[in-house]
């Protein structure tokens, strides 16, 4: 399945919904309203976007309608971004959508939206002594043009959304390379091993790898590496995820390289591991990742 490559990425715009319900049949192993990989190959890219996250420059107050970052961005008026919670209540993270970018001063845009603000975000780097700690709320764009989603009818409501389930035995048995692209209705809630971005059992995928994307609203994990090795998860924005939201599952796991990701809101799930009662933005079980 290819939306766009590498090299000649898709750059229109294209939604790709997927149906189906908890009652509905079931591929085996792969379940229902899945995108299944098996011995095949999986290309989806959008257009590129720098940065996919970055952290504000200054400090919001409630009622605000503009922030300020701390870099250019290439985001464009009429997508949605979220700025985290810089309180002790991660619930405080705020979604809103692009009215207006004021690029006057290049390296410090001003982006504006219509909906004020209902918690301050902070934005300071402090200093301790000799010690300096970055505390400025980080800011992730969800928008992106090539999107794949659970049905947004009942998706929701049921918890049920859908899923990407990459699953060959045998290293190097498939690829799946994503780029790009946002995951939006994910993750089926209170079902094991239906995450929003599954690879599973397969070995060595030293092809394979998720850039840029943004994961947002799933009901069970965003990223989840289950008996994998090599595989690349970099700059990507995963944001109001049930259960723990980067999952590394049983500790066999090895040499899979995690980088400049950004994890907002992560939310605990009752219906899934115990631990995800109190879930981690990052579940690591073996240091050699």
């Amino acid at each position: 399945m290819e939306v766009g490559t590498e090299e000649a990425r898709y750059t229109s715009k294209i939604t790709i919904t997927l149906h189906g319900k908890i009652t509905d049949p079931y591929l085996p192993i792969y379940g229902n309203k899945v995108l299944g990989v098996r011995f095949g190959i999986l290309d989806m890219h959008g257009s590129e976007r720098v940065p996919t996250w970055t952290v504000m420059d200054t400090t919001s107050e409630v009622g605000a309608t503009s922030i300020t970052l701390s870099e250019a961005v290439d985001w464009q008026v009429g997508e949605s971004f979220a700025v985290a919670s810089t309180s002790f209540s991660p619930r405080e993270a705020e979604e809103r959508v692009i009215s207006s970018i004021d690029r006057s001063t290049a390296d410090k845009p001003i982006i504006s939206f219509e909906t004020p603000l209902y918690f301050k975000h902070f934005a300071q780097i402090q200093t301790f002594g000799a010690d300096t700690i970055d505390m400025r709320a980080e800011v992730g764009l969800l928008s992106r043009n090539v999107v794949i989603r659970g049905d947004p009818t009942d998706s929701i409501e049921d918890e049920y959304g859908a899923t990407i389930f990459i699953h060959s035995a045998g290293d190097d048995s498939l690829t799946a390379r994503m780029s790009y692209v946002e995951a939006t209705n994910m993750g089926q809630a209170s079902q094991l091993g239906r995450y929003a971005i599954h690879f599973h059992m397969i070995g060595a995928v030293h092809t394979s790898y998720l850039k840029g994307l943004s994961v947002n609203r799933s009901f069970n994990r965003a990223f989840t590496i289950h008996g994998n090795q090599f595989l690349r998860i970099t700059d990507n924005f995963a944001y109001n995820v049930k259960g723990h939201t980067v999952f590394i599952e049983d500790g066999i796991e090895t040499k899979n390289y995690i980088a400049n990701n950004l994890i907002m809101m992560t939310k605990r799930s009752m219906s899934l591991l115990n631990t995800d009662s109190s879930p981690a933005c990052f579940w690591i079980t073996n240091p050699d990742n």
